[in-house]
């Protein structure tokens, strides 16, 4: 029985090892690949980074002058959109996705600018998480 049951952990071992030892490079392309499709379907990302945008123009709206300038407004909802598109294709996994992607990382990137251009430390967050959709979504489009 313990022979048997040695035989079978070295079995899964070896079956868990097969991709690494056949192509290293190949096995960790398939993992950021997966990474970049999880992390940008998933809600630590683009749909984190959706909502937190949806709380940011509330803010703004709320705020007023400065903060409702039609180019500040605009950049707000088009990271809401993209992020929103890029997460429902990503969670179906859409051919076209990194299309979206390469969209998505580049209007984060431009909505963290401007968060960051207000010079307001309540948009702490939403430069965080645009940020992080940002390079979710750079990095998913490199691996496609």
């Amino acid at each position: 029985m313990k022979k048997l049951f040695m035989m079978l952990f070295a079995a899964a071992f070896l079956f868990a090892l097969a991709p690494l030892m056949i192509s290293p490079a190949m096995a960790g392309d398939k993992a950021a690949k997966t990474h970049a499709k999880d992390c940008c379907a998933s809600e630590m990302n683009c749909s984190a980074c959706q909502k937190e945008c949806e709380k940011t123009l509330a803010y703004f709206k709320k705020q007023g002058g400065k903060y409702t300038e039609a180019k500040n407004i605009q950049i707000l909802e088009d990271c809401i959109s993209s992020c929103k598109a890029s997460a429902e294709f990503q969670s179906r996994k859409s051919a076209n996705s990194s299309k979206i992607m390469a969209l998505c990382s580049d209007i984060c990137k431009q909505c963290a600018q401007m968060c960051k251009d207000m010079n307001d430390p309540k948009l702490a967050d939403c430069i965080k998480s645009c940020l992080e959709c940002a390079t979710c979504c750079e990095a998913g489009d490199k691996g496609k």
